[in-house]
């Protein structure tokens, strides 16, 4: 036996007329960003190492032809950061290769493989997830330090970044 009352508006709640609700005369709100485009942009860096034999080995024999052999370190910055591992960086300091060369050499300062990270829509347990945009590469040279930047494609979906 169906209910008598399926699909009907309730007439009353707890003895007083329900008000009519008219959903098409509300006044659309737009949303407006806080942020502006030149406000900073949180990135943080990761330093990439292939795993060890001793770590490898601590898998279980079935998952060790699954998993991902290398281990991510977060690089803490030196003291010019937001919290330790990460940075604020302006815009324009990161607008192209270049000066993403010059960044990563001024701000890590030694030699190593390393991923941009920088913050995305998608959301862990802290509200905020860091996926990689960019693989960076710093080698020793005789004249310094030298870096180049790899896998940057991803960076294109930004406005300040012009490749």
């Amino acid at each position: 036996m169906t209910r008598s009352d399926k699909g009907k508006k309730r007439k009353t709640y707890a003895g007083k007329p329900v008000r009519k609700r008219n959903y098409n005369s509300s006044n659309f709100v737009p949303y407006v960003k806080t942020r502006k485009k030149d406000d900073p942009i949180k990135i943080m860096i990761y330093e990439t190492k292939d795993m060890s034999y001793d770590g490898y080995k601590r898998w279980a024999r079935k998952l060790r032809g699954v998993i991902y052999k290398k281990v991510f370190y977060p690089v803490k910055l030196k003291d010019e950061g937001y919290k330790d591992y990460v940075l604020l960086v302006y815009p324009q300091d990161i607008s192209n290769i270049e000066k993403l060369q010059e960044f990563a050499v001024n701000v890590i300062g030694y030699p190593g493989k390393f991923d941009l990270r920088m913050i995305t829509p998608r959301k862990n347990k802290h509200f905020r997830s860091f996926c990689k945009k960019a693989d960076i590469i710093i080698k020793e040279h005789p004249e310094g330090l030298n870096a180049s930047i790899h896998n940057y494609s991803k960076l294109n979906k930004y406005w300040f970044f012009k490749g």
